[in-house]
């Protein structure tokens, strides 16, 4: 018998001593312990079996790549338009948020209404809201935005069309004038828009300013409540840069509404100005802090 047979035969008669004279107990622990040795060898082979057969599988085409890529790509495109909107709806909530408390607010009497037509040809000129006869709008109202605990003008109903129906003439068109004043300070003026390019929104003009007057870049304008058609306090502008001439200065304002975004805006009723106590009442709902 070859000396390699003869170990064997002696390794296994002591693998039978072994399993009859040990308790069944002792067997089980050193299974375990052998199973636990050769775990990370077993699992490492099944691994490298596994990745064998993942290389001889199919390799995916270029279309199919192409088609997946392009999937992707819809669903990130869609993603981002749902994000846009989702940023749309929040701004107009807190717009709409930002309205309910001024005119809860506020003693005037107010008409909300929704700016329903625009001409890309008169886009700083006019536009048209849902409010008419029935709501009482009369031609020369007064047209507010609520801006925080304050109120921008926009400009003043130009025409009634009908029971639903106005037009809104804009501050920034030149027709449109404004008796101003420069906030912190006596100066005041008339403001109105001024032609510009159709694209881009033109800056207001304060005219009739004291040739030596000390206005400051970024001081507000607001209305200074002379004569019978806009109260008090309704915020313009700010001021973009003065020039004197040889009589009276002209001041550069930049507008304090975004006309571009406008979709709800609010209109005076022509009672609330005509009220005796106009001034104060309209005061305490569109105070401005001093500089």
């Amino acid at each position: 018998m070859s000396r390699i047979n003869i170990v064997f035969l002696i390794a296994f008669v002591g693998l039978l001593v072994w399993v009859f004279l040990f308790g069944q107990e002792t067997v089980q622990r050193v299974q375990r312990g052998a199973m636990t040795f050769f775990k990370p060898f077993v699992a490492g082979a099944q691994k490298v079996e596994d990745a064998i057969t993942e290389f001889g599988k199919e390799k995916p085409s270029v279309t199919d790549v192409q088609a997946q890529l392009d999937q992707v790509r819809r669903e990130r495109d869609q993603l981002r338009l749902e994000v846009l909107r989702m940023d749309e709806l929040a701004e107009e909530n807190n717009a709409l948020r930002e309205s309910l408390n001024y005119v809860k607010n506020s003693p005037l009497q107010l008409v909300p209404a929704r700016v329903i037509g625009r001409k890309p040809s008169t886009w700083y000129n006019t536009l048209i809201i849902d409010k008419g006869h029935d709501s009482n709008i009369a031609a020369d109202s007064p047209v507010i935005v609520p801006i925080g605990e304050n109120a921008g003008l926009i400009g003043k109903i130009s025409e009634v069309q009908g029971r639903d129906s106005s037009v809104v003439v804009l501050l920034s068109d030149e027709t449109c004038q404004v008796s101003a004043r420069i906030q912190g300070s006596a100066e005041q003026g008339i403001l109105s828009g001024q032609r510009g390019a159709l694209r881009v929104m033109p800056d207001l003009k304060l005219k009739y300013l004291s040739k030596d007057a000390v206005v400051e870049a970024g001081r507000e304008v607001i209305s200074s409540g002379a004569g019978d058609l806009f109260p008090p306090n309704l915020l313009l502008g700010k001021i973009k840069d003065f020039k004197p001439d040889a009589i009276t200065g002209e001041a550069t304002v930049e507008p304090i509404v975004n006309f571009d975004v406008l979709k709800h805006v609010f209109v005076i009723l022509p009672d609330t100005l005509e009220s005796p106590d106009t001034s104060e009442s309209v005061t305490r709902a569109t105070p401005t802090s001093s500089p």
